[in-house]
């Protein structure tokens, strides 16, 4: 389950070399102010309230590599602590 997400501008993900992005059907064309969000699972979308179709789901190891070491993107150690508990509780996990 998606417990985090943390908001970008468009520009900063598009300096990803291998950055391709779906247009989402019914909007206006996006811009490099256009806001939108990483998720925890690297996913990125323009709401982190609807659950519509990802606008860059090409998760590979350099575009997680990229989003922590070019946008600083990370978990706050709390959460992932949180996320870790109940990994740790859940019936499946022992």
């Amino acid at each position: 389950m998606r417990q985090y997400c943390k908001a970008y501008q468009l520009k900063e993900l598009r300096a990803y070399p291998d950055w391709t992005e779906q247009q989402p059907e019914g909007d206006s064309a996006l811009t490099d102010e256009t806001v939108c969000y990483i998720w925890d699972d690297f996913t990125v979308v323009l709401s982190p309230i609807q659950d519509k179709s990802p606008l860059f789901d090409q998760v590979t190891p350099a575009w997680q590599a990229f989003c922590q070491s070019e946008l600083h993107f990370e978990i706050p150690a709390d959460l992932r602590a949180t996320s870790q508990e109940e990994v740790d509780a859940s019936p499946t996990s022992h």
